[in-house]
C-alpha cells in the first residue's frame, strides 16, 4: 500500500517562531544516502518536506533533484525561503507548496515570525502561482488565533489558496495549547468559512459523521523521516520507532515496531463508544504528549454526555468541497478548506 511520507532534511531555520516544535539544541541533517534508503523501501505514495526549513541543508536541490528524477509526488510547507533559492524549473518539480501564516496581516506575521517574513512568504506564493504550481496557505489553529480562522480564510481566498490548518500540540510548551471551547470554536469558525476538501484530525471527522478516516493516519498510511534520522509515526511523537538505516533490513518490520503500535492504540476508555470505528481515540500524538495515551483525547464531548455531543454537532456546520488530491492530509491530522465556495450546508 503506498505510504505518505513526511521529511525533514534539517532541524535548522532562517527563523525562530515561538510555536515551532523542531529539536533546536543541536543540528540535525538527513544524508541524500538516507534519503534514497526511504524511497528504495518503502512503497512511497507522496512525500512532503517539513520540520525545519529544508532549504538550509546543503544538499537541498540535490535531494529535490533525485525526487525528481525517481518521478515521486513532492510537496512542501515553507516559509519562502525554501522557494526563493531555486530555478523555476526546479520549483515546477513541486506537486503543490503551502506557505506558513498564521495571522492575516503583514504587522501580526513579522511580529511573531521575525521582521520580513511576510514579504518573503508572499513572494514566493505569487512566483509559485505564476508559474502555474498549486499553492495554499498553511496554518496552525492556537489559542492566539482560534477566532481568526474565519479572517485567515478570507486571506489565503484572497490569495486564490486553500487554507490548510493543523491544530497546535504541545510538544514544546502548553503557550499555545487550545482549550477545550477553543478547540470547537475554532474549527466552527474555519467550517463557517468555506466547504471541506478533507478534515483527517479523527475527532472532528468522527463528529461531522464524514467517515472518511480510521483514526489518526500516523503508524498505519504515514511515516515521518525526522532530521535526526529516525522514523516515528507522527511529526509530534515524543519518541522514535527506528532508525532510518533498519528499512535496508527489515522495512516491514518498521510498522511493528513498539512506538508504531502505540500510535494506532485505541483508549479502554473508547472501545464502547459509537464514534470509535472512525474516531479511534482521537489524536495519538496529543495524548502520548500528555502521557496519557490510553485515555479519551482531551477534545472529546462524548465524555461530557450525549447533550454536549449534539451540541458540538449542532455548532459544526458545514459543506464539503469535491475530493481533491491534498498529499499532506495522508501524513498529519489536518483540515484543508476550500476558496470556491460550494452549495449544500448539511443541516
Amino acid at each position: 500500500m503506498p505510504v505518505a511520507v513526511g521529511i525533514g532534511l534539517t532541524n535548522e531555520c532562517n527563523l525562530s517562531c515561538p510555536h515551532c516544535y523542531r529539536p533546536t539544541l543541536t543540528q540535525q541533517r538527513l544524508s541524500l544516502a538516507q534519503v534514497e534508503t526511504i524511497l528504495d523501501h518503502l512503497d512511497v505514495g507522496s512525500i512532503n518536506l517539513g520540520v525545519g526549513e529544508n532549504g538550509v541543508h546543503p544538499a537541498y536541490r540535490q535531494v529535490l533533484a533525485v525526487l525528481r528524477a525517481r518521478g515521486v509526488k513532492t510537496a512542501i510547507t515553507s516559509n519562502g525561503y525554501s522557494l526563493a533559492l531555486l530555478t523555476d524549473e526546479e520549483l515546477a518539480g513541486f506537486h503543490s507548496v503551502e506557505l506558513s501564516f498564521d495571522f492575516p496581516t503583514k504587522v501580526e506575521m513579522d511580529r511573531f515570525r521575525g521582521e520580513g517574513a511576510w514579504e518573503m512568504a508572499i513572494s514566493s506564493l505569487e512566483r509559485c502561482q505564476r508559474l502555474g504550481i498549486p499553492t495554499a496557505v498553511a496554518a496552525v489553529m492556537m489559542s492566539t488565533n482560534y477566532d481568526r480562522m474565519h479572517e485567515l480564510a478570507r486571506f489565503a481566498f484572497g490569495l486564490g489558496c486553500d487554507l490548510r490548518v493543523n491544530v497546535y500540540q504541545p510538544v514544546t510548551g502548553e503557550e499555545f495549547t487550545l482549550g477545550y471551547e477553543q478547540f470547537w470554536q475554532g474549527y466552527a469558525n474555519l467550517f463557517a468559512a468555506g466547504p471541506v476538501v478533507v478534515c483527517s484530525e479523527p475527532l472532528v471527522n468522527a463528529l461531522l459523521g464524514l467517515d472518511s478516516v480510521r483514526g489518526n493516519p500516523c503508524g498505519r498510511r504515514s511515516i515521518r523521516a525526522l532530521p535526526a534520522g529516525t522514523l516515528t509515526p507522527c511529526p509530534y511523537w515524543p519518541a522514535p520507532a527506528a532508525r532510518i538505516s533498519q528499512l535496508a533490513t527489515d522495512w516491514a518490520g518498521i510498522w511493528d515496531a513498539p512506538e508504531m503500535a502505540r500510535a494506532r492504540q485505541v483508549p479502554d476508555a473508547c472501545r464502547g463508544c459509537r464514534f470509535v470505528e472512525t474516531c479511534a481515540g482521537g489524536c495519538a500524538s496529543r495524548r502520548a504528549l500528555r502521557g496519557r495515551l490510553n485515555e479519551r483525547d482531551e477534545y472529546c464531548p462524548v465524555v461530557r454526555g450525549d447533550h454536549e455531543v449534539r451540541r458540538i454537532q449542532a455548532l459544526l456546520r458545514y459543506r464539503l468541497a469535491n475530493p481533491e488530491d491534498v498529499p499532506k492530509a495522508g501524513n498529519a491530522c489536518t483540515t484543508v478548506i476550500k476558496a470556491a465556495p460550494q452549495p449544500a450546508m448539511n443541516q
